[in-house]
């Protein structure tokens, strides 16, 4: 059976290139680059940024944007708690011209993807990008190993995104806050909040009638005990809530309505994409990307089955073992992982000549350190490989007539 699936990718990759819509520029062997990879694409939310309108003089600064727009979900809670969720890849997409359509300008490019902006005249958002050509846009994320979101950057500097099956965002000035913002949509599956849709001033105040909401940030039930996020309401908070910005209460006002409808604080990512997400919203996307990562990616203190103490002599040395975890969905021409760095910190105080190390399954040190003084990190950095497994070692200089308890801090995390 093995055998069987190898084959058939071999030959899905040889007839591939013989229907395709889009011309893609290779990384190295790969018709992909990695861009995180954290795990197998059974457990893990896989990620894959394609690009519309960079041309192949221009691909370069694709791979820029795709960074910024990682280090965005790097700097935002609570995807900077839940990156172990996330494998994430780059497929580099060769447009003929540079930029996308703008219908309402008349501006018209030929491009890979076929994204363009919202057509006013229709009534469209001029805000919310889309591909007239969305399979186009599929089978470029399809070239990556897995894909749970696609995300398209396209190279226009006109503040715009939009999120559906797709998401899109386009690279202007701030457009980190355009990628936290519809990965919320995508992957919480949170609503818009703010009060208006094409927010030219034709659609202001409108007023909701439907029905209850299926998104987890919008209601329309005002009773304390019954609504969605009851359980974060204090008791003192009026209903509906008109003052005090992070109290989290019944706001008038969110999916493209500003009455009938209420969200749950003045201020969230979902309404203003500079702002952080509101309580119920970041209890929402740590539910979904907390099930995505082990606890001990989430909490490696956690794990204290990784430490077990061995007499050595007349000292202490504390051996924790830490098996890197594989990458089954990275490819086995790339085994390599990214910088692996472990930041300990121990709370007791230890004489000169303590050491902290890495070793190899052979017992080689990859790296190593000396406690200088208490509570200051020890931080050791080395390259990891998926197949091997590593140790990292601690030797007190203190004898163990001391009695010395040790109390370790663990972080790893790739780089």
């Amino acid at each position: 059976m093995k055998n069987l699936i190898t084959l058939l990718s071999i030959l899905a990759a040889t007839i591939q290139p013989m229907f395709a819509q889009v011309t893609i520029q290779a990384n190295g062997s790969l018709n992909y680059a990695i861009v995180l990879c954290n795990g197998p694409s059974s457990t893990k939310y896989d990620l894959v940024f394609i690009g519309d309108g960079f041309t192949s003089a221009e691909q370069t600064m694709f791979n820029q944007k795709v960074d910024e727009a990682v280090q965005a979900m790097r700097d935002l809670t609570p995807y900077r708690e839940t990156m172990c969720s996330f494998n994430i890849w780059r497929v580099n997409v060769v447009s003929t011209q540079s930029g996308v359509d703008h219908p309402k300008d008349g501006i018209f490019k030929n491009t890979a993807l076929d994204c363009r902006y919202g057509n006013p005249a229709i009534g469209q958002a001029e805000r919310c990008i889309q591909s007239d050509s969305p399979a186009k846009c599929y089978e470029a994320a399809g070239y990556a190993p897995a894909y749970d979101a696609v995300f398209v950057l396209v190279n226009d500097t006109q503040w715009g995104g939009c999120a559906g099956g797709l998401v899109f965002s386009s690279i202007s000035t701030n457009f980190s806050q355009i990628i936290t913002h519809e990965l919320g949509h995508k992957v919480g599956g949170l609503a818009d909040e703010y009060d208006c849709y094409v927010c030219d001033g034709t659609d202001a105040g409108r007023i909701y009638t439907g029905p209850e909401p299926s998104q987890v940030n919008l209601t329309k039930n005002t009773n304390r005990a019954t609504t969605k996020w009851g359980d974060l309401i204090l008791p003192a908070t009026p209903i509906p809530t008109t003052s005090g910005a992070s109290t989290v209460g019944l706001w008038a006002g969110g999916g493209y309505y500003g009455t009938g409808i209420y969200r749950p604080q003045q201020t969230c990512q979902m309404k203003s994409s500079s702002q952080p997400f509101c309580a119920v919203c970041h209890r929402t996307m740590r539910d979904v990307m907390d099930d995505r990562c082990t606890i001990c990616e989430l909490r490696p203190w956690f794990c204290f089955d990784r430490f077990i103490a061995v007499p050595w002599y007349d000292r202490i040395r504390w051996r924790i073992p830490w098996p890197w975890p594989p990458c089954l969905s990275c490819p086995p021409d790339r085994p390599d992982f990214s910088d692996v760095i472990f930041e300990v910190r121990f709370d007791e105080k230890f004489l000169e000549g303590s050491q902290l190390a890495v070793k190899d399954e052979n017992g080689e040190i990859l790296a190593k350190a000396d406690v200088q003084k208490n509570g200051e990190p020890l931080v050791l950095t080395f390259k990891g490989n998926r197949f091997k497994s590593y140790n990292v070692e601690f030797e007190s200089g203190k004898p163990q007539s001391a009695k010395i308890t040790l109390k370790p801090t663990i972080t790893a995390r790739a780089q």
